[in-house]
């Protein structure tokens, strides 16, 4: 089935599309018949059927309506899915923070992402394409809250839960362009291909707080203090022993996207895993959704300061200033905690 799109600009959300819309698609745009898109599907005709029906359903939704009708227009268009990628992780970010919802009136070009706090004021975080939003209502991450002219949608805690799995994703894609990259270069520099394998980001790389540790403020004092290199090196220490898949705590944002992790923690049979699992869980909770990733890319990931700068989506050369910050919390979370306890394992 070919992958349908509003257009450049505004895309039909490529994979955010479920099967069931893309099955509708190609059911009311292309003319397909039931049968032949649930052969080609690997699912029974009636599945196909009922998932037709449910998405002719959620036209009455405005937001989704105005998103298949010019899926219906546009016919078959190219879309860049990394930037599809991008923007949902980036959409989904938003909506997940405290106060978020996403609003949209027909009269609009294109929905906005909105915040409110406690005191009645309101700031836009950002925008989002008729298409990507749709797309995030009909895999049922987002649900309407409310409104008539002006529709509000909130996030589902399927929207929040998927919030990693996008991040490892990108992360993933980012990681085959690198190799792809350095596989091309392999020809020309065979020799600067293998320094770059044994320098690049990995549990065997140098970590970045060792040339932070170097530095000097203008008062002469270090810009790392070695209890926060210390505790950078115990967090690394103790995220290798537990055995985290590279992705794992990477943009949680809430401490029950951390409850899956804890719970298989408690299940290891090895006892110095298990253990080494919670006290990774513990300062992971205490640094926090935003200081947490920075530090995770940095002393677990190995993953340099501009690189972590760009993934986060920071100006540059801010992230040895929120890294500092979050190490400081680190060590007074490690002072506080494992007391005489606090000696690097290994």
């Amino acid at each position: 089935m070919t992958n349908l799109s509003l257009s450049q600009t505004q895309p039909m959300a490529g994979a955010f599309l479920p099967d069931a819309a893309r099955h509708y698609l190609a059911h009311t745009t292309e003319g397909r018949g039931i049968r032949e898109i649930a052969r080609d599907a690997g699912c029974h005709a009636s599945t196909v059927l009922r998932q037709v029906r449910k998405t002719e359903a959620m036209r009455d939704d405005p937001l989704v309506d105005r998103a298949l009708s010019s899926a219906e227009d546009a016919g078959e268009a190219t879309f860049c899915a990394d930037a599809v990628l991008d923007a949902a992780i980036i959409a989904v970010r938003h909506l997940c923070q405290p106060g978020a919802m996403l609003l949209f009136n027909a009269d609009l070009p294109q929905p906005a992402i909105v915040q409110s706090s406690g005191e009645g004021a309101t700031q836009v975080l950002s925008t989002a394409t008729i298409g990507l939003s749709a797309a995030l209502i009909m895999r049922g991450w987002l649900v309407e809250d409310g409104g008539t002219a002006l529709r509000r949608y909130r996030i589902t805690p399927d929207g929040r839960s998927a919030l990693p799995g996008l991040i490892a994703t990108r992360d993933r894609r980012a990681s085959a362009d690198m190799d792809h990259a350095l596989d091309g270069f392999a020809d020309a520099n065979p020799d600067r291909r293998s320094r770059d394998r044994t320098t690049s980001n990995g549990p065997g790389s140098e970590s970045p707080l060792v040339s932070l540790s170097r530095r000097r403020g203008s008062d002469g004092q270090p810009f790392l203090t070695p209890d926060f290199v210390s505790a950078g090196d115990r967090l690394f220490e103790d995220y290798q022993i537990a055995g985290f898949h590279q992705t794992d705590l990477l943009g949680w944002d809430s401490p029950a996207a951390l409850t899956p992790f804890y719970d298989r923690a408690r299940r290891q049979s090895d006892t110095r895993k298990a253990e080494a699992a919670i006290r990774t869980l513990d300062a992971i909770s205490d640094l926090g959704p935003g200081l947490s990733d920075v530090v995770l890319r940095c002393c677990c990931l190995r993953e340099g300061l501009e690189a972590t700068e760009k993934r986060l989506g920071w100006s540059a050369r801010s992230g040895k200033v929120v890294l500092r910050i979050a190490l400081q919390r680190l060590s007074l979370f490690y002072a506080a905690t494992l007391s005489e306890e606090g000696v690097l394992i290994g």
